[in-house]
C-alpha cells in the first residue's frame, strides 16, 4: 500500500510541476496538459481498480484450490520423478485453474472500469477539438506524465529497497 501512495504522490507532484510550467505557456497549454493528464490518469486508476477487483475475486474463489509443491517436496523430488496418481490429478486441475484464470483476466481487461477510462480519454480529446483548443505537443506532454511517474516510482522503490 505504501508504493501505491508513493505513486499517487509522485503523480500529484508531477502534475503540480506541469501546471506551473503550463501557466507560463498560456491557457491552451493548461487546458491541453490537464485534460490529457486527467484522462490518462483515469485510465491508469480505473485499470488498477479493475485488476484489484479481479484479484480479490480470484483470491476468494481459488484461494483454497491451488496446491503448490512446498519447499520440502522440491528438496525431496526436484524433478517430480516420484509422483503418484494424486499428483497427476493435481497437475490436471492446475491446468484447468490456469485456464479459468486466463478467462477471468480477460474479463478484467475489458471491464467497465477500463472502458470508462478510455471513454474519458476520447471525450477529453473531442472536447478539446470542439473548443478548437487542441494542440498536440501540450497534449502529449500531459499524457507523458503517467509513464514518467511510473519510471520515477520504480527508481524510488529500488533506491528504497537498496537494489
Amino acid at each position: 500500500m505504501k508504493s501505491i501512495n508513493a505513486q499517487l504522490y509522485i503523480y500529484i507532484i508531477l502534475d503540480i510541476v506541469l501546471l506551473i510550467f503550463s501557466i507560463f505557456k498560456g491557457y491552451i497549454w493548461i487546458v491541453n496538459t490537464q485534460i490529457a493528464f486527467l484522462s490518462a490518469f483515469s485510465i491508469v486508476l480505473l485499470s488498477f481498480l479493475s485488476y484489484l477487483k479481479n484479484i480479490n475475486k480470484q483470491i476468494k474463489t481459488l484461494g483454497d484450490i491451488v496446491n503448490e509443491r512446498d519447499f520440502i517436496d522440491e528438496m525431496d523430488d526436484p524433478y517430480e520423478l516420484y509422483e503418484n496418481e494424486n499428483d497427476k490429478k493435481d497437475k490436471k486441475s492446475r491446468v484447468e485453474i490456469s485456464m479459468k484464470n486466463l478467462s477471468k483476466s480477460k474479463s478484467a481487461a475489458f471491464s467497465l472500469f477500463r472502458l470508462i477510462g478510455y471513454v474519458i480519454l476520447i471525450a477529453g480529446f473531442f472536447l478539446l477539438l470542439k473548443m478548437k483548443s487542441f494542440q498536440i505537443i501540450p497534449y502529449l506532454v500531459g499524457i507523458s506524465i503517467i509513464p514518467l511517474g511510473g519510471f520515477i516510482n520504480i527508481v524510488y522503490q529500488r533506491k528504497l529497497n537498496g537494489n
